[in-house]
Parts: structure tokens; C-alpha cells; sequence
């Protein structure tokens, strides 16, 4: 599924922007790019590749969330082959616009949502965009997509009485301390001014909303914790002791 909505992503930005709210106001000068950015989405969002190319470079580049670099070429081709009934919808907000004389530099999130089925595929990102002021106008040299690390597991009910065994602190290399309590019937993590809950996929494994990752506790023979794996979305495994 990774492959298919890397590019997927990429033209759901690139082919059907719906500005459900407009960005705040912003100086005439940066206001401008703003302009050339929504103007080169809506041409995609038609279909026109001759326009949406007339603001882009052609050796521009484009690096997805999954790292790999898209040509012109091949955006150009994906607009070109986009079904029709391809369903797609994109909420651009919160933008900022740094100008460094010809050169302009743009960040904004976006909220995604595709049709797999009967699945609602949402990405949370934030994107960056480079323009050049070439003869009076504003053209796209590159693009960087950035997933954001938003958590769509639903916690499972568990006896909460467990809870009391996993208090304490946990060390993951020197000086990186999990502290872990109970507050109210629920389970904390608290890694330096850093406060989430730890939501329940099971009695011994658990997750945080705004990471993509797990975390499990481990016991000893006789049933002592002595301490979690947190296991990254990626496979990689990292492992905390407990030190109190």
C-alpha cells in the first residue's frame, strides 16, 4: 500500500485542491506566490497539463514523503492518465511564506483524503515549496512532501489495575528518560517537559496518538517489569530498561 499512495498523495495535492478555508492574510508580496501556488493546482485540478507546466521548472524536483524523486515528466504523465472518477480532496492551511529576494520559500499543511474501496485513506503533511522569480514570474524549482505522524489506532478496553505494574522510569540510552505513572485510571509518558498518554492495544502493548510506533513491557520469570521495547512503524525495535 506504501507505493501506491506515495504518488497517489502526490496528485491528490497536485490534482484536487478543495480550499475549504483560505490562508490568512498575508503582504501583497507573499500573497503573491500564494497566488501562483492555488493557480497551479487548480490547472491540475482541470486537467490542463499545458498550464500546470507553465509554472513549474523542468528540472525541478520533487521528493515524496517516501523519499523518491518525481519528474516533471511524470507528474505530467500521472495528470495525464488520472481517472476521472479518481476521488480526492485536500484542506491547504496554515501557511507561511519566507521571500529571499528572486526566491520564495512556502510551507503549509494539508489534511488528505482518498477513496480506496470503502476506505477513507487520510494523510495529515506538511509540504515545502521553492519558487524562482524568472522575467517577472514566479516558477516551482522544488517540492519536499512530509508525512505527519498522526495516529489512527483505536485504543481496546483492558483492566486498568495492570497499570500500576508499569510505573516508573525507563532508559533507552543515557540520559533519554520515559517516566511512566498513572493519572486517573489512565497510563502517562513523560520524556522531559514532553507529556502523552499511552493508549491501550492490548494489556502489556501501547501507543501514543502522535506517534506511529508501539510500545510493549517486558517481565522477568517471576513476573517483574523490567522494561518496554518500543517498536518503530519501520520494524526497528528500540529497547528501554528499567532503572526505578
Amino acid at each position: 500500500m506504501r507505493s501506491i499512495t506515495c504518488i497517489s498523495v502526490a496528485l491528490c495535492l497536485s490534482a484536487g485542491m478543495l480550499y475549504v478555508t483560505d490562508p490568512p492574510k498575508l503582504p501583497p508580496a507573499e500573497q503573491e506566490v500564494v497566488n501562483v501556488n492555488k493557480a497551479r493546482l487548480d490547472a491540475a485540478n482541470r486537467r490542463d497539463v499545458a498550464a500546470w507546466a507553465r509554472y513549474v521548472a523542468d528540472d525541478y524536483i520533487y521528493s515524496n514523503d517516501d523519499g523518491a524523486l518525481v519528474t516533471k515528466a511524470r507528474m505530467m504523465e500521472n495528470l495525464k492518465t488520472l481517472p476521472a472518477a479518481y476521488e480526492h480532496s485536500a484542506d491547504p492551511r496554515d501557511y507561511v511564506v519566507h521571500l529571499y529576494g528572486n526566491t520564495a520559500v512556502i510551507n503549509y499543511r494539508t489534511t488528505g483524503h482518498e477513496q480506496f474501496g470503502d476506505t477513507d485513506l487520510i494523510t495529515e503533511q506538511r509540504r515545502t515549496e521553492t519558487f524562482l522569480k524568472q522575467n517577472g514570474s514566479w516558477l516551482l524549482i522544488a517540492v519536499q512532501d512530509t508525512d505527519l505522524p498522526v495516529n489512527f489506532r483505536n485504543p481496546v478496553a483492558v483492566d486498568a489495575s495492570v497499570y500500576k505494574d508499569y510505573v516508573g522510569q525507563y532508559e533507552s540510552r543515557p540520559g533519554l528518560v520515559d517516566i511512566v505513572s498513572v493519572k486517573d485510571g489512565r497510563l502517562w509518558s513523560q520524556i522531559g517537559k514532553d507529556e502523552d498518554e499511552y493508549m491501550p492495544l492490548g494489556a502489556e502493548t501501547f501507543f501514543i496518538k502522535s506517534d506511529l510506533g508501539s510500545v510493549t513491557f517486558s517481565r522477568d520469570a517471576q513476573g517483574h517489569v523490567t522494561g518496554y521495547t518500543y517498536h518503530l512503524a519501520d520494524g526497528q525495535e528500540v529497547h528501554s530498561k528499567k532503572i526505578k
